[in-house]
Formats: structure tokens, sequence, C-alpha cells
């Protein structure tokens, strides 16, 4: 070697450039968890978008109408539990829970769907109480849209208390 500075110079040099290749290289990867989640996601809106529209569809007059409309809470019952079920990234504070939270209001929804509907008369009361149910689980849902659209909505966080660490507790609301 003629010149050792030289060489210690191009090693330093490969190497910085190595690591900068790397970490590029590195930002390019996508997050699995991440990528999973999102597909799973937009499968879930699509379901709901085609339930919607299927719900929309019933003829009201119809002598199947009630049991149409059964069938459809059902499929969404099941769809709702399985978003419920899906791995979480942390980039999204709170969506686990929100959506566990919108899968029990959904099944509880049909579930007092069914006896309005099923019983030997229809009973207006169970139908108002599945409609409230129903509803608190698609505001969840609109609460997950928007955290992760990368909105965290103010009506999902409460201030309690001061923790022992003078920061304060956020907690989603049990009921709205």
């Amino acid at each position: 070697m003629k010149n050792p500075t030289r060489f210690l110079n191009r090693t330093i040099c490969y190497v910085v450039l190595c690591f900068l290749l790397l970490f590029l290289t590195g930002c390019n990867k996508k997050d699995p968890v991440l990528e999973n989640y999102k597909a799973n996601m937009n499968q879930f809106f699509e379901n709901i978008r085609v339930f919607d529209s299927s719900i929309d569809a019933i003829d009201p007059n119809s002598d199947t109408a009630a049991s149409q409309l059964l069938s459809l809470l059902d499929a969404m019952d099941t769809s709702f539990a399985q978003m419920a079920s899906l791995e979480v990234p942390e980039s999204f504070p709170g969506v686990s829970d929100l959506a566990k939270e919108a899968s029990a209001y959904m099944s509880e929804a049909v579930s007092y769907f069914h006896q309005a509907y099923e019983g030997e008369t229809f009973d207006a009361v169970l139908e108002d109480v599945a409609r409230q149910n129903y509803e608190r689980a698609n505001l969840r849902l609109q609460y997950i849209i928007s955290i992760l659209h990368g909105d965290i909505p103010e009506e999902i966080v409460t201030y309690d208390e001061e923790t022992e660490s003078g920061e304060a507790d956020s907690v989603p609301p049990d009921q709205e």
C-alpha cells in the first residue's frame, strides 16, 4: 500500500455509503403488519358497502324483507367480528379497542333485531334497542376511519384524572 490514509478514507467512505444505501433501502420496505391490516380493512369496508347497498335494496313490502335483513345483518356481524380480530399496527392508537367495541355492539344489535322480528309479533322496543346498538357500532367505525386517516376525534378522548407522572389518562367513552 502506497498511501494508508487514502485507503482509510476510501474505506470510511465505502462504509458510510453502504450504511446510507442500507438506510435508504430500508425506508422503501413496507411493514408487512401494516400492509396486511390495510388490505384487510379495505376488504372490510368493501363488505360493509355491499351490505349497505343490499339492505337499501330490500323491498320493505316484501314478505321476505325481515328474513333478508336478518341474513344481511348476520353476515355484517361476522364481518365486524373478523375486523375486530385483526392485528392492529401500533401506529393506530385505540383502534383495537374501538374495533372490539364496534363488534360487540353489532352483535348485540343483530341479536335484538332477531328478537324484534322473529317473535310472534313485531317488538318495536327491541327494534329500538337494536338500532341504538347498531348506531353505537357505526359510531365506533367512524372513529376508526378517522384514526386511520390520521385524526383522533376529540369525542373519544376524555381526561378523567392526572396520573402520578402528572399526565392525564385518556379513556374512550363507554357509550355514546
